[in-house]
């Protein structure tokens, strides 16, 4: 299988600051992203970095796994975070009593079937082009409404925040992992084209940012013609051949209000 990915942060291109990270491991079928929690804790984007740099070959079957993995992995980051936190007491201070938050979303192909799982808001989905179907591990749009669970290297991980399951892979089926907000944008298109429409208008009748896109895409996709492969997912994977055409994309979409200000990373594999 071969990966196309490419992560850019909010205030690209004038900071560099992004708080995203991916891994893909093509060759061992193991790929990952995590999104850093800015508003928990401090070093996210860092432990970011650490999570998806470390995911075992092994997918997390179930909630004794990942609090395993966790447990033998989050040391070296304290380690290597700590000196740095204690030369100044406010940023110590959120260290030790927040911790790091990240979401986490990876993808392990053993075999014909790919393992996939979830921890937070992160988005994994399965594409087939020849049907234009695509499957989301979770659909829901309503998990964007509140905070997300986060693994933190300072906290047990939840039952709650967790989500696992096993896909079995056809002839050119595609998959896709993404940090929340891209992957928000994704989903609420693939509603709004394939008719699932009171999911969108549910979430549109709430007076936050999160319904106003979500009338923004009933409006803005109401008057195309197409399938989602033509107006969505091919885009998006034309996007991923290079940073700046990933960068370019993503501000296109922010100027049409289909996408929330955030960092973005997209990871697509293809059979």
């Amino acid at each position: 299988m071969t990966s196309y990915g490419q992560s850019v942060g909010k205030e690209a291109p004038l900071y560099a600051d992004n708080e995203d990270a991916a891994h893909a491991n093509d060759l061992a079928g193991v790929w990952a992203v995590a999104d850093g929690a800015g508003g928990t804790g401090i070093f996210v984007g860092e432990w970011a970095q650490h999570l998806t740099q470390g995911i075992p070959a092994q997918p997390f079957a179930d909630l004794n796994k990942l609090s395993n993995w966790l447990d033998g992995h989050w040391m070296p980051f304290f380690d290597r975070y700590r000196p740095r936190a204690e030369a100044d007491p406010f940023i110590n201070h959120k260290f030790m009593y927040e911790g790091s938050g990240a979401t986490l979303a990876t993808l392990h192909r053993q075999g014909d079937r790919l393992h996939w799982f979830v921890y937070g808001d992160a988005v994994t989905v399965r594409y087939q082009p020849t049907t234009d179907r695509l499957v989301a591990a979770n659909p829901d749009l309503r998990q964007f409404e509140s905070a997300p669970y986060l693994l933190n290297w300072l906290d047990f991980p939840k039952a709650d925040g967790m989500q696992s399951g096993v896909w079995s892979h056809q002839p050119g089926q595609q998959y896709a992992l993404f940090t929340d907000t891209l992957g928000q944008y994704v989903l609420m298109a693939h509603a709004a084209l394939s008719g699932d429409t009171p999911s969108l208008a549910a979430l549109a009748q709430k007076p936050t940012a999160l319904g106003q896109r979500a009338q923004t895409h009933l409006t803005h996709w109401a008057g195309k013609a197409g399938r989602f492969s033509e107006l969505v997912w091919n885009p998006l994977r034309d996007a991923l051949t290079s940073a700046a055409t990933f960068l370019t994309y993503t501000q296109q979409l922010r100027r049409q209000q289909l996408l929330g200000i955030d960092d973005y990373t997209c990871l697509l594999i293809d059979a």
